[in-house]
């Protein structure tokens, strides 16, 4: 190339530079390169590592580490310094060596919270991102900045935990915990390392994926590629995400665009706390109105359950449900049901099967079947699938639950009016959304009744032999509070809230109740009145039904054995709860380590108990983390799971005394 050519190259770098300058100041913006030297002046450096030769990402290239040279340089590295300049000249040149050979020669460079700062070699930078380089080879420096609770710092944590076993550095995340996330949607385990096939083909993914994530408007979004690649995962398997053209997935991201646009809205999730009522549209404004759906005068049902009746007390619940709706429509509404349907195995193909078979809603009574429903949602936009869990951000798909906390504040009151020692017991499923507003609802209802006792939490999703379910080691404990259905497979031996008698038999005495029936029933009235389609009120927001007392979805079930007094005393707060007058949880409430979190009066939000990962000052126990739960749930809890709250104190529990 002539010296005339690369000027010609130059003055079109410096004309992209002088309109990213002029655009930056527009936006009351420095127009220049951003200095590492002054970003670090208030920030404390944990660790200094050398990492050796690296192929630095040039989108991940931020400034330069000195001021010596950030002026010459707009922030997109494009030049800024005339024609006529040394400066210039120096440009033209590399740009020649450039198109006849290459360059060759590493730049230097600190990496600083994943972006990277040029010590030498600024004008190198310039050349390759003139010409769209993806990559530059460079030896770099990491400097870690001591941990804080900034949102920022502790995704940079992670990411430094995840490169030890990948050292991948273009991907980025806004969320905490999707490095974790992404780890698992490639399917490999918790510390796994990548090898070079791993690390080449998801490189390629990666770089197909972002150009058609950009191509459909993703810059304008706000969030990173690798933000829309864990909703992609979500729905799409990475083995055949890895085998697709670029084509292939500018298609499916397109059929799911909602489901990643819907990150950027500040409440993804719209949590429906009653059934909606709304007046039925005429027939004839139903005909006139463009988009508005008629309503369906049949609807085909069907209830994919992971077991069946005779192995499950949950199914059974479902079952149940089913039948009430059907009898609560006996001329609009056909249900079926499968059951025995493997989450991850054949769960896919039994939705396509119930989409086949004219299915116009299709419930799913396994939480851990909700990779399978995006998948098929995604195919089959116009069948309603919904999945039983809840806060998964998801448009595709809805989901359902119960406010069980509020049962459970009730059945805390009645263990702390009859336990005659300090201490009662709570088995806990697993560290799911909503759970730990489970765990603090009982122990302050506990409280309420014993402010000085406290509430020894254990897990039964935790390995066998660490802590006894029947607190067999803990003769002072005779209240113990179990799972909320009598299910004789799940290894506990009791359910609901019992007494241990003098002779050792665990006897009940309440028990809280899911009515799926009213849920089921409320649900598909709002989709045959058309209500269905105006709770998403205009937005693309993912809708979750999350129902309590006031909507007949839970209720408390008492025996014969708790004292009149006290089940009036009951009923009453109860009766408090479901007209709305008291919220539990809302009387004050102190986190392990004495945090105030609440003061006496003030309510949560849904969203606050969904995402509840603390547990309150009188439980003795700890949210367990993905790596201490048994094998075979792990992959539910990184879908749908919580992670303690760093702030937790953990107290443990010693013979009969809390420490």
């Amino acid at each position: 190339m002539s010296y005339s050519t690369s000027r010609d190259e130059y003055m079109q770098a410096l004309h992209a530079g002088q309109k990213e300058y002029r655009a930056r100041v527009a936006a009351g913006q420095s127009p220049y390169l951003a200095v590492l030297d002054d970003i670090l002046v208030n920030t404390s450096i944990a660790t200094q590592e050398n990492l050796g030769l690296v192929s630095i990402p040039i989108a991940n290239i931020a400034g330069t580490k000195t001021s010596g040279r950030h002026t010459a340089f707009a922030p997109n590295y494009m030049p800024l310094l005339g024609p006529e300049t040394e400066f210039a000249e120096k440009w033209c040149n590399l740009c020649d060596a450039h198109l006849r050979e290459g360059i060759c020669v590493p730049i230097k460079a600190y990496e600083f919270m994943n972006r990277f700062y040029v010590q030498e070699g600024n004008k190198r930078v310039s050349v390759l991102s003139y010409f769209h380089a993806v990559t530059v080879s460079g030896t770099v420096t990491r400097l870690v900045p001591r941990l804080t609770d900034s949102p920022e710092v502790r995704i940079y944590y992670e990411f430094l935990e995840f490169y030890k076993h990948a050292p991948i550095n273009y991907i980025w995340f806004t969320r905490e915990g999707s490095f974790a996330k992404l780890q698992s949607a490639v399917c490999k385990a918790s510390g796994e390392a990548w090898n070079e096939d791993d690390l080449r083909n998801f490189f390629s993914f990666y770089t197909n994926f972002r150009t058609q994530f950009e191509a459909l408007g993703g810059d304008a979004l706000g969030l990173t590629p690798g933000d829309a690649i864990l909703v992609y995962l979500s729905v799409y398997r990475y083995a055949d995400a890895v085998e697709d053209t670029k084509a292939q997935i500018g298609e499916k991201l397109g059929q799911i665009w909602n489901e990643i646009t819907v990150l950027t809205q500040p409440k993804a999730v719209k949590v429906l706390l009653h059934p909606q009522v709304q007046p039925a549209a005429q027939p004839l404004l139903t005909k006139l109105i463009p988009g508005l759906a008629p309503k369906p005068e049949e609807l085909n049902i069907v209830f994919l359950h992971e077991k069946s009746t005779a192995t499950s007390a949950w199914t059974t619940a479902h079952s149940e449900g089913r039948k009430a709706l059907e009898a609560a429509f006996p001329n609009q509404v056909h249900t079926s049901y499968v059951d025995n349907v493997l989450p991850g195995v054949d769960d896919e193909t039994r939705l396509e099967a119930a989409v086949r078979s004219g299915a116009d809603v299709i419930f799913t009574t396994s939480s851990q079947m909700m990779p399978a429903c995006l998948k098929v949602a995604a195919r089959h936009p116009d069948v309603k699938i919904l999945n039983c869990s809840l806060n998964v951000p998801h448009p595709l798909v809805r989901t359902y639950y119960c406010r069980m906390y509020e049962a459970k504040y009730l059945l805390g009151m009645l263990a702390g009016i009859l336990a005659r020692g300090a201490d009662v017991g709570y088995v806990a499923n697993f560290p799911l959304y909503g759970v730990c507003a489970s765990i603090n609802a009982f122990a302050q209802g506990f409280a309420a009744v014993n402010p000085t006792g406290h509430v020894v939490l254990r897990w039964l999703c935790q390995p066998n032999g660490l802590y006894p379910l029947d607190y067999s080691d803990r003769p002072d404990i005779e209240i113990l509070s179990g799972r909320d259905q009598k299910d004789p497979l799940n290894g506990l031996p009791f359910h609901g809230l019992c007494r241990r008698s003098a002779n050792g038999a665990l006897e009940e005495l309440a028990s809280p109740i899911w009515h799926w029936s009213n849920v089921y029933r409320e649900i598909v009235r709002s989709i045959l009145d058309g209500t269905w389609d105006s709770e998403t009120s205009g937005t693309q927001r993912a809708i979750n039904y999350w129902w309590g007392m006031s909507s007949g979805a839970v209720d408390v079930q008492y025996t014969a054995d708790v004292p009149a007094a006290t089940l009036q005393l009951l009923r009453l707060v109860e009766e408090h709860i479901r007209q709305g007058e008291y919220a539990p949880l809302s009387a004050g409430l102190r986190r392990q380590g004495g945090e105030t979190v609440k003061k006496p009066g003030e309510q949560f939000t849904a969203e606050e108990l969904i995402h509840m990962n603390w547990l309150a000052e009188n439980v003795v126990g700890c949210i367990p983390t993905v790596d201490e739960v048994t094998p075979d749930i792990r992959s539910l809890i990184e879908l749908q799971g919580v992670q303690p709250s760093s702030g937790e104190s953990c107290p443990s529990e010693r013979g009969g005394d809390v420490q």
